[in-house]
């Protein structure tokens, strides 16, 4: 009986510690939108391909669930109300059961997925990247060694020709490159592999 219940509380403090959100990062600027998914249902601000062959987006337990379904991939996009310059992203990701977790800037344009020019990568190894879209490189990376099944607090903050990515309150890569310039029209979250959960967008524009 000791044994049983040894094993329960165990049990219970692995549940309570993959479901433990990191505190939120502060950031400067002004709030273009924040995303917590208290709703039953999915903002229609939110786009995504839909069809009984395409890729699922369920809100479940106040985050946002990600099934690639039979599709190639989940994606999912929501404009600004207008482009803006410099913006930062910062969201909670739960890659537990994919191969990643991906997300980025957009420029304006009729196709969103086909005017991103990087994504900042989440992997379920722990790894955190800065991936060139159109040739499918890895401009830099770095492993948080954080668990796929722990929630992490991911900030891409995109300023002029400068990146900066923290994770958890930690700074972990920062990286200079023209592929981060110009107008940004909206965000664009994609999975790949699999299912996996996010919770908790703000979008920043930056001064």
């Amino acid at each position: 009986m000791k044994l049983a219940f040894c094993l329960l509380l165990l049990f219970a403090a692995t549940l309570l510690a993959a479901d433990k959100k990191p505190k939120a990062m502060r950031t400067k600027g002004e709030t273009l939108f924040v995303e917590e998914f208290k709703s039953d249902k999915l903002d229609e601000k939110w786009l995504f391909n839909k069809g009984e062959d395409r890729a699922k987006f369920v809100v479940k337990d106040g985050a946002l669930e990600l099934d690639q379904g039979g599709a190639q991939g989940a994606v999912i996009w929501r404009a600004f109300d207008s482009p803006v310059q410099d913006a930062s992203i910062q969201l909670l990701v739960k890659p537990w059961a994919c191969n990643w977790i991906a997300f980025g800037f957009y420029e304006p344009g009729e196709r969103p997925g086909g005017g991103r020019k990087l994504n900042i990568v989440v992997a379920k190894t722990g790894a955190v990247a800065i991936r060139d879209v159109k040739n499918q490189d890895s401009l830099k990376a770095v492993n948080t060694r954080n668990s796929p099944e722990e929630w992490q607090r991911v900030c891409f903050e995109s300023k002029g020709d400068k990146i900066t990515i923290s994770v958890n309150d930690r700074e972990v890569l920062e990286y200079k490159t023209e592929l981060t310039t110009g107008e940004k029209a909206g965000v664009l979250i994609n999975l790949y592999g699999g299912k996996g959960s996010i919770d908790e967008v703000e979008v920043k524009s930056l001064k």
